[in-house]
């Protein structure tokens, strides 16, 4: 059972590394996955099921170390074996001649703990209707986990939600969670008003959220493109945005992300009217 995680970081490389993610490979126990090290996009059509997040870290992030109660499930006669670390660089000046061997360092425990944990991902989805119009000082874009999907998704006691790590690139200023219950709005899950890309750390929450069956979130991320002459995507570079957040959380389900997405039609309807 994983309890503690920590990135390794050589000085040389910090500057490049943008993010990593390691992943399981949540399949047949007795399935083989390829070795493959290189370009994401062109890896073994095997590696697709190398998608259930294990853990990650994002510039800022140092250990993060799990409540006593709680670890994320490692190993067992279910477990597939094979992992996938993705790091994620951002090298605009195009400098070559680095070598990089940036990781993860998971620690064990061989003794099971109360609950087994799980991340799920919560926001928007990284499309290009997810755009920042320029000359902005806090434009908001909000992501919905709604009511019907955590109804049919969480068990009927809910999910105590003990982690968060809330995400944006370059122009994020500002990102809040927030919890409703029917018309009632609870205490917010997680709130960043001096938001900086530099420091994504993974809190420990004090406060440690129930949400419950039928319970609704909202993550809004508020951008400033005051220098920026042309609008901004959405998608995975670091020249275009994100509006995320981890949430780590316990007992673990099948729920990975619940996040939305800009409505198409609505989009259709406003540029043709």
């Amino acid at each position: 059972m994983l309890c503690n995680l920590s990135p390794l970081l050589h000085p040389q490389v910090v500057p490049f590394v943008h993010h990593m993610e390691v992943f399981h490979c949540d399949t047949d126990p007795n399935a083989e996955i390829p070795a493959y090290n290189g370009d994401c996009n062109d890896a073994p059509a095997e590696t697709k099921v190398c998608s259930k997040v294990s853990s990650l870290w994002a510039m800022g992030a140092s250990t993060f170390t799990y409540p006593p109660e709680t670890g994320l499930p490692i190993g067992g006669k279910d477990y597939n074996p094979y992992m996938r670390l993705e790091v994620h660089f951002n090298n605009p000046d195009l400098v070559n001649g680095t070598v990089d061997s940036s990781g993860m360092r998971l620690k064990i425990v061989s003794k099971l703990r109360k609950f087994d944990a799980a991340v799920m991902e919560l926001g928007l989805e990284y499309t290009d209707k997810m755009a920042i119009p320029p000359r902005q000082v806090g434009f908001p874009l909000s992501g919905y986990c709604i009511a019907e999907c955590t109804d049919a998704a969480l068990p009927p006691e809910g999910i105590t939600v003990f982690g968060s790590q809330l995400h944006t690139h370059l122009r994020g200023v500002r990102v809040i969670t927030r919890h409703f219950r029917g018309l009632r709005e609870l205490h917010e899950l997680n709130r960043d008003d001096f938001y900086s890309h530099h420091f994504q750390e993974i809190r420990q929450l004090r406060r440690k959220p129930v949400v419950k069956p039928g319970d609704a979130l909202v993550t809004t991320c508020y951008y400033n493109t005051l220098e920026y002459r042309n609008a901004t995507l959405g998608g995975f570079s670091i020249s275009d945005e994100m509006c995320v957040n981890y949430i780590h959380y316990y007992p673990a389900t099948k729920l990975e992300v619940c996040k939305s997405s800009v409505s198409e039609r609505t989009l259709s309807d406003y540029f043709s009217c």
